[in-house]
């Protein structure tokens, strides 16, 4: 009738106290009603303590259950993506009778999949760029690891710097990260920067190297004669390789295009607004990550780029080799999504 801990109803209760004033031992009363003799011992005290079986009022703030309650609070976090939890803790008891705590809209935040994460940055890809996007992956569907990307060189500039960088935190569901309204705009307060020029290909990482002041097609294509080529000469001797940058006006100068031809470097066609296609991206990051345990012991722009320099070529080729064999996911990923950004 009653399992160990289970709480037994005010009429059973009021059964044990009318069989002990009847004369029942506790020993009888707890085979008769087959609850422990232990509970019989601690209603019949109750009994004779305070006069009633009825328990007193517990203290403490009251269950969170009600279904109406949650969706209260869900409408007030989609409103107020980027609260903190005590303004929406306030916002929330300003509309309840009962006052609830904030570790209890924490844990029903958490319990329907909400959590406090850093705003993601993200750039916003224009219409004209998305169809031509979702065509091009469109076209290289097919293209294997094997027989086609092992022979891309991928190459990028980025700019590194350290410094704070100011972090918005903002609820959001695991699947709503890239919404538009979740979206942070990129401030920081800079210490150090250095901009840089890599590739890697399918072997490792490649050529590293700096790049003072504003880059320009005359800066890019001394780039090019001086670091691409070694790379080509050690790993693609044969000259069966194929040389990606993006679509930045310094890349598609015509002075640029002049170069390249009149060198032969074979470049191939690469669609805008595509970081996410382009898997150096990801190794800029993992420079950027490795940098951040280093940031209060370099002192200057010359160490910034020695620490870079230095990461960069602790990259395992093996690393890189998994984000090539990533390529042919990023482009499913790219027409599942009809050419919008993806997650990589």
């Amino acid at each position: 009738m009653g399992r160990k801990g289970q709480e037994l109803s005010t009429d059973v209760k009021n059964m044990i106290v009318e069989m002990f004033q009847n004369g029942f031992s506790r020993r009888k009363i707890a085979d008769i009603l087959r609850i422990p003799k232990s509970t019989v011992i601690d209603n019949v005290r109750k009994f004779l303590d305070t006069g009633s079986v009825e328990n007193k009022p517990r203290s403490g703030r009251p269950l969170f259950v009600k279904p109406r309650d949650y969706r209260k609070l869900e409408r007030i976090v989609k409103t107020s993506r980027r609260s903190s939890l005590c303004d929406i803790t306030n916002k929330f008891n300003e509309e309840n009778c009962v006052p609830v705590s904030k570790r209890t809209i924490q844990h029903h935040l958490h319990k329907h999949g909400y959590h406090r994460c850093v705003n993601k940055k993200k750039i916003v890809i224009r219409e004209v760029n998305r169809k031509k996007r979702l065509a091009w992956c469109r076209e290289k569907r097919r293209w294997t690891v094997n027989n086609n990307w092992k022979k891309v060189i991928f190459s990028d500039e980025s700019k590194i710097m350290i410094g704070h960088d100011e972090r918005v935190y903002v609820w959001r569901k695991r699947d709503e990260g890239w919404r538009p309204d979740l979206v942070q705009p990129r401030t920081s307060q800079t210490k150090y920067q250095v901009m840089i020029w890599g590739c890697i290909c399918w072997n490792g990482v490649g050529t590293l190297t700096p790049v003072e002041g504003n880059i320009n097609a005359v800066k890019y294509q001394e780039i090019l004669d001086e670091h691409l080529w070694p790379v080509i000469a050690r790993h693609f001797p044969g000259g069966n390789y194929l040389f990606q940058d993006d679509n930045a006006p310094v890349h598609r100068a015509r002075s640029t295009q002049e170069f390249v031809a009149r060198n032969g470097i074979t470049g191939m066609s690469w669609p805008a607004q595509s970081p996410d296609l382009n898997i150096i991206e990801n190794v800029w990051l993992h420079v950027k990550r490795k940098l951040q345990t280093r940031t209060g012991m370099i002192k200057s722009k010359n160490e910034l780029f020695q620490e870079i320099h230095r990461i960069w070529v602790s990259i395992s080729p093996a690393y890189i080799q998994c984000l090539y064999k990533s390529i042919p996911k990023r482009i499913l990923n790219v027409i599942r999504l009809k050419g919008h950004l993806t997650k990589y």
